[in-house]
């Protein structure tokens, strides 16, 4: 029975025979580093969007695909995302492959998103029937492209949260979710800066104001105090 589960993973890191695969490289970067931290970027939005993963990022991409693909088929997941880059020498833009009718429609789900969020070019979403984490998935199943190593570093070194992101809402589009953010910290209110004599002397207020120093000024004209909203005097003009 497919679960309500959902599995993200990150390419290359541990191989089958436990050595360390590094993906790709390019002038210190590695694919593996590189695809990390998207990776979790996208784990992050996905789950503040109320939706269960399973994510070998969650461990510093200690799985091999052969475990990835085992893991996500035992959990019975409803989707597999596998997120990797192309070569130094791959042309720029982002290239979702998929094998079934269900992978493909959640490879337009991602190339539309990361096109809009990261005005990135597409390569297409290319069908391929050579890759063991595409037919060894019991549900649909993606590798996304990302780009180029070389020809779209400045995106994936620069951009890996926001790259991260748009990987979250085009998975969130395919599953019918609403895509939520987090919440945005709640912005202090600005406070008013009122001229007087004493905060008891309303009368003789001589102007409200958002900035403290123009407050302050007033103060000095008038020899007055300024006031904040509680009423307390921040400022004492000069007289």
């Amino acid at each position: 029975m497919m679960s309500k589960t959902i599995s993200i993973q990150c390419g290359h890191g541990v191989s089958i025979d436990g050595s360390w695969d590094s993906g790709c490289v390019y002038k210190g970067h590695t694919e593996a580093a590189l695809m990390l931290k998207i990776t979790k970027a996208a784990v992050k939005y996905l789950r503040k969007s109320g939706v269960t993963v399973i994510s070998d990022a969650d461990h510093g991409n200690n799985k091999n695909m052969i475990a990835d693909v085992r893991w996500a088929n035992n959990v019975g997941c409803k989707l597999y995302v596998s997120i990797h880059c192309d070569y130094s020498g791959a042309p720029k833009g982002v290239m979702p492959l998929y094998v079934s009718g269900s992978g493909k429609k959640l490879g337009k789900c991602l190339e539309k998103s990361i096109k809009k969020d990261l005005k990135m070019r597409s390569r297409g979403v290319q069908k391929r029937t050579d890759l063991w984490e595409l037919n060894g998935t019991d549900m649909a199943a993606c590798i996304l492209e990302t780009g180029s190593i070389k020809a779209d570093l400045t995106t994936l070194a620069g951009k890996s949260d926001t790259y991260g992101k748009a990987i979250a809402k085009g998975i969130c589009a395919y599953l019918g979710v609403t895509f939520k953010e987090g919440s945005k910290p709640k912005l202090k209110p600005k406070d008013t800066y009122r001229v007087r004599k004493t905060w008891k002397d309303a009368k003789s207020q001589k102007g409200a104001f958002s900035s403290l120093a123009n407050a302050k000024k007033c103060a000095d004209k008038n020899g007055y105090s300024v006031f904040n909203s509680k009423g307390k005097a921040v400022y004492h003009g000069k007289k």
